[in-house]
């Protein structure tokens, strides 16, 4: 599995706590070791598309999300913030 970034998640993410972007980083090995683990709430968002591909929500904590798409064996992080970005 590979994991890219967008500009938009690149800037998004310089912007947190140096103490959220550590988290973050755990999240997203953790998903690489195993995307089902209960920790993630990984589901995926109904009606919301990026470029095309399904968007799905993996829970950083109670109020961060990060909004990623799947394209074959490539994880795309599109955006990272508080739980209101769901709903963009």
């Amino acid at each position: 599995m590979t994991f890219r970034r967008t500009v938009r998640f690149k800037q998004e993410f310089k912007l947190l706590p140096a103490e959220l972007r550590q988290t973050v980083r755990a999240k997203f090995q953790l998903f690489s070791r195993n995307w089902r683990h209960p920790s993630l709430h990984l589901h995926k968002l109904e009606g919301m598309l990026w470029r095309g591909q399904q968007v799905f929500d993996l829970w950083v904590t109670e109020k961060y999300r990060v909004l990623f798409v799947i394209d074959r064996d490539v994880v795309g992080s599109v955006s990272i913030g508080t739980h209101g970005i769901v709903s963009k």
